[in-house]
């Protein structure tokens, strides 16, 4: 047979004709996947998904008046994040599950709380890092309540139901947000902690007891269908990260040295550079619209959530996209999509004739729905380029991630202290640009190709 170099993914991964597959099975039953604790997680979105990325930025631009320190607080909440595979190890070896997933909570519940009462930087450094922390832990031990006590053939649907409630959380939240953006920071933030308490209630109720015997070889990151979990939203953190929780491990990084010079590699690095280029806009998103376009913080949360609610259909049009035309070409599309959004911010600094306001908000809302295609697309092509087991795969392809958002956030304060908020526009674009370049034709892949080990 003769290789076709432009067959889509459903041609070589009959895997790509089940994506939705887990939805069906989801809404079929949900009563047999959907368990109280749930709800602890969707209000976890509420807090760290919807009110915190809006609300933290503009309540330490109004006391330290310099912009500066959102850059360096959001860039240590990142850096807290990356304690995720901590609170797994911790939890898989000494057998805490129940008492770490109520101590993230505890933490991140009593660092949102003192936030308004912290005026120096440091204060606020630390506090962002536990608040960080405290998501990544309550997140992974989320997760990991599935894959380390559920069925291996209910893993998919729990965990797609589960991050379906996180994005149904963040929706909340940055309606809430708009509500407290208009001064009340304060009360915004410490009804963002009071929340997190009915959340150890939830918590509680339905968590599985007895730890279930796992065989050696068998480790749960490695077994997920990382394409059907494709379908689901993921969790949206200030900075723009896209958390895959239960993905997110360190393994993949001893595969750095294999992967240059491959397709795979050339993705990573494309991946890389979209992290890095939107991660400023992220860390500054609430700030740079009020104060660049004259779009308000309450008009602003209101665009993000109807972006987020549309996300959450998008993630299953997308998959349905990427069976049919190949996740490269979805791929293309989203950054593309991205890329016009940083345009029409960057257009009234050139032409200021031009209806500042207007060309903002398509422009943000551009940038938010690009995401669910850029998720989808981008899990898809980490799964299907890569030349050792999906599991490194995610690994390598979530900590480039991180450490890309977590190196732009920190960047994000001396680019705007030079350039100003076209600074970040700019930013975008160079990042996009480059992303768009290096992931030139890795959707074409020949029928016969070797396919990831298992």
């Amino acid at each position: 047979m003769t290789p076709d170099s432009t067959v889509p993914d459903s041609a070589t991964h009959p895997a790509h004709h089940d994506r939705l597959r887990v939805w069906r099975t989801a809404l079929a039953a949900p009563g047999r996947y959907i368990r109280p604790w749930y709800g602890a997680y969707l209000l976890l979105g509420i807090v760290t998904a919807g009110m915190v990325p809006v609300l933290l930025p503009l309540m330490m631009v109004a006391i330290s008046h310099q912009l500066s320190s959102v850059a360096y607080v959001m860039g240590v909440f990142d850096l807290g994040l990356l304690t995720s595979p901590l609170w797994g190890m911790f939890a898989e070896r000494l057998k805490l599950y129940r008492s770490l997933f109520f101590l993230s909570f505890i933490i991140a519940a009593a660092a949102i709380g003192v936030f308004p009462l912290l005026h120096t930087m440091i204060g606020w450094m630390i506090a962002a890092f536990v608040l960080g922390a405290g998501s990544a832990g309550a997140g992974t031990l989320a997760s990991l309540f599935i894959v380390d006590f559920a069925p291996q053939n209910e893993w998919e649907p729990r965990i797609g139901l589960l991050q379906s409630f996180n994005g149904a959380g963040q929706v909340v939240g940055l309606l809430l947000a708009a509500i407290f953006a208009h001064g009340q920071f304060d009360d915004g933030l410490w009804l963002a902690a009071v929340l997190l308490i009915p959340a150890l209630m939830l918590g509680g109720i339905g968590l599985p007891i007895q730890r279930k015997a796992r065989a050696a070889d068998q480790h749960p990151h490695r077994m997920l269908d990382v394409r059907a979990l494709a379908a689901f939203p993921h969790v949206n953190l200030p900075a723009g990260i896209g958390f895959h929780m239960n993905h997110f491990n360190l393994r993949g990084l001893r595969h750095l040295p294999d992967v240059i010079g491959t397709p795979f590699g050339r993705f990573i690095l494309s991946w890389f550079m979209l992290a890095l280029g939107v991660s400023g806009f992220f860390t500054y998103f609430p700030l740079m619209l009020e104060h660049g376009y004259g779009v308000n913080t309450h008009l602003t949360s209101s665009i993000y959530a109807v972006g987020a609610a549309i996300g959450i259909t998008l993630f299953v049009l997308a998959s349905r996209l990427a069976t049919r035309f190949g996740s490269g070409k979805v791929y293309q599309f989203g950054l593309w999509l991205r890329l016009a959004g940083f345009v029409l911010l960057l257009l009234p600094y050139f032409m200021p004739v031009l209806p500042r306001l207007t060309l903002a908000i398509v422009g943000f809302f551009l940038i938010v729905i690009a995401w669910p295609l850029l998720s989808v697309a981008g899990t898809g092509l980490a799964a299907r380029l890569a030349t050792f087991s999906e599991g490194a795969a995610m690994g390598l392809f979530n900590a480039s991630l991180a450490l890309a958002t977590v190196i732009g956030a920190f960047a994000s304060g001396p680019i705007i202290a030079a350039l100003g908020y076209r600074g970040l526009a700019w930013m975008g674009v160079i990042g996009l640009g480059l992303s768009i370049v290096t992931g030139l034709g890795l959707g074409r892949r020949q029928a016969d190709a070797p396919q990831p080990a298992a």
